[in-house]
């Protein structure tokens, strides 16, 4: 028969909090860019002349090939006409997606209109991200903020059930959305229209006419130091895009990789997109940086719930015994 169990409190087992699946609170953090640029198309200047100015002639204008030109300039004179009407139904589509993704019943909708949207936004409104320019870089905003929003968006609706066992199909999305963007960023650094050099101080002198004033003299000395160097420049740039881009297939050098792409993140966001220009008021979402570190972030967090799990269970022998056993007498 069992003895009587011992006097005094037993000893509990005490579980670690449970971590937040990497793909919900990636979607919470996708909503809460869409309700950012919402709030973006909100300012006054985004029902004036400086919208129709500063972002749709902006697109058309910039460099691009004739036949897009005409087209994009054909967009921008129709929206132009609407200003009031088109910066309120834009920011009401993106209020819509960004609670319809806090919104469990209707968040694999809200989901499938952000990727329909943003693809519009992306021809229209950013000008396929200036590929077909021969100006667009990563360091600059390429290839769109809008075409990273459907890059995030089909990464939550890979890890459907956002469960520890759902990033598993979630991973494989991401990793190769982030290998392809450093890969691009390679790619990009080969001047196909005109010069590295010209390229990389056009895009920091227009980085700076959107900064405030401590950021915008660096830009203009990185301006004159990319010109006259534009070729070490160019290739210490490319060559850590292509390992970036390739690391991140390597399981020992995964995490350190993704924490350096996540720091040139950060200084390509700052010193190259002025912050998306949020600062200057001109801008109707944070550029391609927040969402580039959003992929990364996710990558790092998925990586470790993806992977195997610890066991908590106490030991039954020789460690206490689990709560409500009772010990056995010899």
């Amino acid at each position: 028969m069992p003895g009587p169990e011992p006097d005094g409190p037993r000893p509990r087992h005490h579980r670690l909090p449970p971590a937040i699946p990497a793909a919900r609170w990636l979607r919470w953090a996708l909503a809460g860019l869409w309700l950012l640029d919402a709030g973006l198309q909100l300012q006054p200047t985004m029902f004036g002349q400086a919208f129709a100015s500063n972002v749709l002639y902006d697109a058309a204008l910039m460099y691009q090939p004739p036949a897009l030109e005409g087209f994009l300039y054909r967009s921008a004179s129709i929206q132009s006409h609407h200003l009031v009407l088109l910066s309120a139904t834009v920011a009401a589509v993106q209020v819509t997606i960004g609670l319809g993704l806090l919104w469990k019943p209707l968040r694999r909708q809200a989901l499938i209109l952000s990727i329909v949207w943003a693809a519009l936004v992306w021809i229209l409104g950013q000008g396929l991200g200036f590929m077909a320019t021969g100006t667009a870089m990563i360091e600059f905003g390429a290839p769109g903020s809008a075409i990273l929003y459907i890059v995030l968006a089909l990464v939550v609706l890979r890890s459907r059930d956002e469960g520890v066992e759902g990033e598993a199909s979630g991973l494989p999305t991401a990793q190769w959305a982030w290998s392809g963007f450093w890969a691009l960023g390679a790619l990009l650094q080969i001047p196909w229209r005109y010069s590295v050099g010209t390229v990389l101080a056009y895009n920091l002198q227009t980085a700076a006419q959107l900064q405030p004033s401590h950021l915008s003299g660096l830009d203009y000395t990185l301006a004159r130091a990319a010109y006259t160097n534009s070729v070490p420049a160019s290739l210490l740039l490319g060559s850590l895009e292509v390992l970036l881009a390739i690391l991140v297939w390597l399981p020992v050098c995964r995490r350190w990789s993704i924490w350096l792409g996540l720091g040139l993140t950060a200084a390509f966001w700052v010193l190259g997109q002025a912050m998306g220009g949020m600062l200057a008021g001109v801008a109707t979402d944070p550029g391609t940086g927040p969402p580039v570190a959003l992929l990364g972030l996710y990558l790092l967090s998925a990586t470790v719930q993806g992977g195997p799990q610890p066991n908590l269970e106490p030991a039954r022998a020789g460690a206490g015994w689990a709560e409500g056993a009772r010990p056995i007498r010899r």
